[in-house]
């Protein structure tokens, strides 16, 4: 008899707080709570639905250098534009793109950046296991023969010691520097140097001048002031070209991978023209490059990507020079050292038929 009393005065209390609840809640709304709202209520508080596995990104490990050079790349990177086609791109940044093709060679990589000299002779020397998937950037103004003040002329440089990073577009800039000017190679003493070393070397007077791309020549201005000038750049001798190259096995087996690379590049490249303080500033941030020397380069710098005429001539007579100084063996073969998959893929006249061989 106890326990049923006990039993039944619990359930009568738990009735009594239940009901006192739901008068209280009543006075303090105003007014019942409407079905919309326990809907809601009910949506809040039940559990979460586990999310959809999402699909993995493909991770594409990209060489490149920390400058304007490879702008389109930096600026896909800085507005996340692989990330929004399903790309983890990782990118390992060299000094030049003759010294990432040397790693790359090691089969290292997906993605190479490099000028074109050297995208060429690395094509000659692998027997074609190399493509150029895209030029991204064009330019002749930021190439520069960056010379101490007393250099006036091309021919006060005979006797002197000057340098480049030899294999390099600089090596292609100064054979013509040369030719056009009438000096025998002979006549300077060429050096190798890795880019960032060259400004060092001109403010030491080690050497009298340096062929490179800027901001090289902006570095060494900045650090010996009236010491050192631009004798030149290379307008008048070469166009310079920053590509991009890949194996054809990688290409094949990630085909649409490439394509949407390609695409999210182009995106980064429209970017970075159209805020070009945004990207100088992203620059700083990332690489501690100079904005004021980013800003003067995407003043003039082509972000061209397209197989067309203008490329077709220029890479021909890189490749001519190549074959002449005894880099390459074979002439150019457009078949096996373009792959215009991608740029075809996005249309718009990107790739126009080559000439012949």
């Amino acid at each position: 008899m106890e326990k049923r009393l006990s039993r039944g005065f619990r359930r009568g209390v738990i009735r009594t707080l239940a009901i006192a609840a739901s008068v209280a809640l009543l006075g303090s709304c105003g007014k019942a709570e409407s079905p919309a709202n326990k809907v809601a209520a009910a949506v809040e508080a039940a559990p979460a639905a586990p999310a959809t596995p999402a699909t993995p990104a493909t991770t594409i490990t990209l060489f490149a250098s920390p400058n304007t050079d490879s702008t389109p790349v930096w600026g896909a990177i800085a507005q996340g534009f692989y990330t929004e086609v399903g790309l983890d791109v990782q990118v390992k940044v060299f000094p030049s793109g003759t010294t990432a093709l040397q790693s790359f060679r090691t089969g290292q990589g997906d993605i190479s950046m490099s000028g074109e000299l050297p995208s060429v002779n690395y094509w000659g020397s692998v027997d074609g296991d190399y493509r150029v998937i895209t030029p991204m950037t064009r330019h002749t103004q930021g190439y520069v023969a960056e010379t101490l003040s007393s250099i006036k002329a091309p021919k006060d440089l005979i006797g002197k010691t000057i340098a480049t990073r030899v294999g390099s577009s600089g090596s292609w800039f100064v054979a013509e520097f040369l030719k056009k000017n009438g000096i025998a190679p002979d006549q300077v003493k060429l050096i190798n140097l890795d880019t960032n070393q060259m400004p060092i070397a001109l403010d030491k007077g080690d050497i009298a001048g340096f062929f490179v791309w800027q901001p090289f020549g902006f570095q060494a201005e900045a650090l010996s002031g009236d010491k050192v000038h631009a004798l030149t750049t290379a307008q008048g001798y070469i166009r310079g070209y920053t590509v991009l190259g890949a194996r054809p096995a990688w290409l094949e087996k990630n085909k649409d991978a490439a394509v949407r690379f390609i695409a999210a590049t182009q995106k980064g490249a429209t970017w970075a023209k159209e805020h070009p303080d945004q990207f100088a500033s992203y620059l700083e941030k990332n690489y501690g490059t100079d904005p004021k020397q980013t800003m003067e380069v995407m003043k003039y710098i082509d972000l061209t990507m397209a197989f067309d005429p203008q490329f077709y001539e220029d890479f021909a007579s890189v490749a001519a020079y190549s074959k002449d100084v005894g880099n390459i063996k074979q002439t150019m073969d457009w078949s096996t050292y373009l792959w215009t998959d991608g740029l075809q893929a996005w249309g718009g006249g990107r790739v126009t038929t080559p000439p012949r061989p």
